[in-house]
């Protein structure tokens, strides 16, 4: 069996990280998500959206919180 994950199990995971994206009301919050799990640091988010190094954080500890209480 190959590295590759299934097309089945692609889908899933699509499907779920665009759930996730949807619980995010604001697209400010969105795009930090999306670089955040594109692997992006915080610096390169912050200098990227204009936003200081304390307003990334706050808005992925805010994106973290809505998705913890999706999964309760």
């Amino acid at each position: 069996m190959g590295r590759e994950p299934t097309p089945e199990f692609a889908a899933q995971v699509a499907e779920e990280y665009e759930q996730l994206l949807e619980q995010l009301e604001d697209d400010s919050l969105r795009e930090i998500a999306v670089m955040r799990l594109e692997n992006y640091s915080v610096a390169e988010i912050g200098q990227q959206l204009g936003c200081s190094l304390r307003t990334v954080k706050r808005r992925l500890a805010i994106i973290r919180e809505r998705w913890e209480d999706q999964r309760r």
